[in-house]
């Protein structure tokens, strides 16, 4: 006679990106164990995959995880995080004042995916001539992880920029990338002026994230004596960004 087998509850979520319905299930320690052991390898690109088959594992809606923008991946994980180990998240801060430590709790649901309304994937160079970007995805991550290892920021940028690259095309035809070699879209984006090359920089400023803003203030007591104790009163607003901000 086989064990039993434990039920496990089914929630829906919306992709960020384009308003499609998961159905999904939290995870479970299986998973848990492929995050653990990741993490403790301290390897991006291990810990990419790892994010990767957690998401397939736990999604019963037919989708191909590798082709999701990172911050569908990264919106998702959390939603599967929060059911399997409860919505609300303790942080703790370090205050700059006094050097106490300044709890905050985050409830995971209020999390959302910013989008700015100025965010474009298509770029008009000149009049006659654009880009269309495609955003990063889990093997974009993991290569650019490789790539950019021992590489300065200029040149991590001009990377993600060649790889994010989705078509170039002008008032006759359009060119795709991947008809083209990294070499030739590296030295396209070499030739264009300063203020096309921010055109482009801005997709990347501009991108949805997860972000969440939290008011920090400090209720420690500050050094003194006696009756002269008073709250710190240490007060700053921060923005946390990207998955690991929510599991600092």
């Amino acid at each position: 006679m086989g064990l039993p087998t434990i039920a496990v509850p089914r929630y829906t979520l919306k992709l960020p990106s384009s308003g499609q319905e998961l159905k999904f299930r939290p995870f479970l320690v299986k998973e848990e164990k492929i995050l653990l052991l990741a993490m403790e390898s301290e390897d991006q690109k291990q810990i990419l995959e790892a994010t990767k088959i957690i998401i397939e594992n736990c999604l019963y809606t037919d989708i191909n995880v590798e082709q999701m923008p990172a911050f569908d991946i990264e919106y998702v994980f959390l939603q599967l995080r929060g059911k399997a180990k409860g919505e609300v998240v303790d942080i703790k801060y370090t205050c700059p004042k006094c050097e106490g430590e300044i709890p905050v709790a985050i409830n995971l649901d209020d999390i959302k995916v910013i989008k700015h309304k100025e965010h474009t994937n298509d770029i008009k160079l000149v009049d006659n001539l654009g880009i269309i970007m495609k955003y990063p995805t889990l093997p974009v991550q993991e290569k650019l992880a490789e790539l950019t290892k021992d590489k300065s920021a200029i040149e991590g940028l001009f990377e993600t920029m060649v790889h994010c690259v989705d078509c170039i095309y002008d008032s006759e035809n359009t060119y795709p990338s991947k008809d083209h070699t990294p070499k030739e879209i590296y030295d396209f984006l070499e030739s264009l002026t300063d203020k096309q090359f921010q055109k482009i920089a801005q997709f990347f400023d501009t991108i949805p994230a997860l972000k969440h803003n939290i008011e920090l203030k400090c209720q420690n007591k500050a050094k003194g004596k006696g009756k002269d104790k008073k709250d710190c009163g240490y007060k700053e607003s921060v923005t946390l960004e990207g998955l690991g901000s929510f599991f600092a």
